[in-house]
């Protein structure tokens, strides 16, 4: 009985030095709020930019011929009732024809955005992983968390911080 009592005292002694441990150890975590990020990094502007710069003389070409394959279209109903029968299918003819070249012309455009999208994406990516890093190292963070938080206080909201790391560079 002795023992027993000896051992619960001993037993109560030991967790009550490892609350204290580890309530001394306490982890500095932060919150960051990547769709913020994205939607205010001057990064992110210049990669809309260079978007905007490297495809947007393609993009005005492809609107000016799906607006003149749409004329053509008005133009073969609005005259189709005085056309011959064989100019009528030669203009239907060519009217698939460019329709077809036009949808490919705008796949192949649609991959080549989507593919330099992706690129920028990942260089944007790397970016704010190094701008989050130095700021958790920097303030002594031992854990910075992005998603899946349902709440995080101001005090632990290090997304303006991260903003202006990404700023200075």
């Amino acid at each position: 009985m002795r023992n027993k009592y000896l051992f619960l005292t001993l037993l109560v002694a030991a967790l009550s030095f490892l609350s204290i441990g580890s309530a001394a150890a306490a982890e500095r975590i932060g919150f960051v709020n990547i769709q913020e990020i994205m939607a205010k990094a001057p990064q992110v502007k210049a990669a809309e930019n260079l978007l905007k710069q490297e495809f947007g003389a393609r993009e005005k070409a492809l609107v000016a011929q799906r607006d003149a394959i749409r004329q053509q279209e008005a133009n073969l109903r609005r005259n189709a009732a005085v056309m011959s029968a064989a100019s009528k299918t030669a203009a239907e003819k060519k009217l698939r024809e460019e329709m077809s070249k036009f949808n490919s012309t705008m796949a192949s455009f649609n991959a080549d955005v989507s593919a330099k999208r992706t690129e920028l994406l990942q260089g944007l990516q790397k970016k704010i992983s190094l701008a989050i890093t130095k700021v958790a190292k920097r303030d002594g963070y031992d854990m910075i968390l992005s998603s899946g938080v349902a709440y995080a206080s101001k005090r632990v909201d290090l997304t303006a911080q991260v903003l202006r790391e990404m700023g200075s560079r």
